[in-house]
């Protein structure tokens, strides 16, 4: 029979002292535990809460985080961001959106096409000449004037 009281180790917690083949090392205090022991509430670290306890409230002006204790009221620490000088207010862009009366649609990527004779974006449902206001414009036109006018020549040519 193998003898593994040389194997692992014993709980750190002062009532437990339980020999454990995988002991859990709590990464604040750094004291070897049990598995009923290892959480920072179990075996009271003093350490625990402060090592790894990260809050944060965020601005709703400039969408900063704001770092504060445990404890500390959010209240205050905004009061005191918003009067350090540091916190600036973002513009809120207004999403684009299709310019056919009475059309509310969001432009998106996916839901948009310009219009290959005005040029103009417009949501999928305006996306025909018919379904919007299309003036074409006088540098497409004459372009593409030149492309009929050089295609009727190359049909002459051959």
């Amino acid at each position: 029979m193998a003898n593994f009281s040389d194997c692992g180790k014993h709980c750190s917690h002062p009532y437990c002292n339980q020999q454990d083949l995988l002991p859990f090392e709590c990464d604040a205090c750094g004291k070897a535990y049990c598995s009923h022991h290892f959480s920072y509430d179990a075996h009271d670290c003093p350490k625990g809460r402060q090592a790894t306890d990260r809050r944060v409230i965020v601005c709703p002006l400039c969408s900063l985080a704001i770092p504060h204790a445990h404890g500390e009221d959010e209240n205050e620490v905004w009061e005191r961001h918003a009067a350090s000088g540091s916190c600036v207010p973002k513009q809120v862009a207004k999403p684009n959106r299709c310019p056919v009366k009475g059309c509310r649609e969001k432009l998106t990527f996916s839901n948009s096409c310009n219009c290959g004779t005005c040029g103009i974006k417009v949501c999928l449902k305006h996306r025909f000449e018919d379904q919007h206001d299309c003036h074409p414009c006088p540098s497409q036109k004459q372009h593409g004037n030149s492309l009929l006018q050089q295609f009727a020549q190359l049909v002459k040519v051959s």
